[in-house]
């Protein structure tokens, strides 16, 4: 398509106090704090896991040591995606607009666009969290479910139901990850450290979060959950308004700029048309699953 004079004749004639293109405030990008932000140089990044050892086997006066080997797991790989969006303006009409819409701001708005872009695919581990059909690392296997590790130890970080967010589910949340095992088995060290959630959601999480003592009790019993550093983070990408998470200080799901975004253009010789493009390539995705607990909702 081709933006032309007739199309936009109101660009042309004179009189307009102001044109509201592109005008309103955008929020500071939402994703950055839900993901690992990385680059790449290489047509897919790769992650690969080995389980270490269990621990110390009781040895007799005299008897052998036992030997135990690192156990490889899966390789799992990061993909990209290119995507892109561009605009053409006749030479005409970027003569005759009147109040300068076509060209320079009309740049700025691909660059929205390609900014949107960027929150949607740092969103998308999360968007897809619960859905085992998505093609991802593991065939069958989600961000948040069951998982089976290299060793056979069966961990869920997920509650068995579904729960909306509230005072009960993040406690139950929080105690998974003081059970958290690695992959051989042993007890890890996890540290939460993000609520992230949508916008109906807020006011029970700064209620959880924030409040000395339990929210709507009169005993005045101090609430634990208050002082653990926990801290909330609204996101408006989620594509379903009552999933929420749980991040850890080392977890493990990231984004990828294998082509930062990128923005050109140039003119038709043949038209004399202005043409302008914005491109990027990126992906997202998740190496271990340990640093993230979430929940679907009801």
């Amino acid at each position: 398509m081709t933006m032309v004079r007739g199309a936009f004749s109101n660009l042309l004639a004179p009189g307009f106090r102001k044109i509201f293109f592109e005008t309103y405030k955008q929020r500071p990008l939402e994703g950055t704090k839900l993901v690992n932000m990385d680059t790449s140089k290489r047509a897919y990044e790769e992650d690969f896991l080995v389980a270490g050892f269990g621990t110390l086997q009781a040895k007799a006066e005299g008897a052998p040591f036992t030997y135990q080997d690192a156990v490889q797991g899966t390789i799992k790989r990061y993909l990209w995606t290119t995507y892109a969006l561009g605009f053409r303006i006749t030479e005409e009409m970027m003569e005759d607009d009147l109040y300068g819409i076509m060209g320079n701001k009309m740049s700025k708005a691909l660059g929205r666009s390609a900014r949107n872009n960027q929150e949607i695919i740092m969103h998308t581990p999360y968007n897809s969290a619960f859905n085992t059909a998505v093609v991802g690392f593991v065939t069958g296997e989600s961000l948040c479910g069951t998982h089976t590790s290299i060793k056979g130890v069966v961990q869920r970080n997920r509650p068995t139901v579904d729960a909306d967010i509230g005072l009960l589910a993040f406690q139950a949340a929080i105690e998974h990850f003081d059970g958290l095992l690695d992959e051989a088995g042993l007890p890890m060290l996890t540290i939460p450290k993000l609520l992230a959630h949508g916008p109906g959601d807020q006011w029970i999480v700064n209620q959880i979060l924030k409040t000395p003592t339990l929210p709507g009790g009169n005993q005045n019993d101090i609430n634990q959950a208050s002082r653990l550093g926990v801290m909330p983070h609204m996101s408006h990408y989620f594509t379903d308004a009552d999933q929420w998470f749980i991040t850890t200080d080392e977890h493990d799901v990231n984004y990828f700029d294998r082509r930062a975004m990128k923005m050109s253009n140039s003119d038709d010789f043949e038209t004399g048309d202005a043409k302008f493009k914005v491109t990027r390539r990126n992906g997202a995705g998740y190496g271990d699953w340990r640093g993230v607990y979430g929940s679907s909702g009801i």
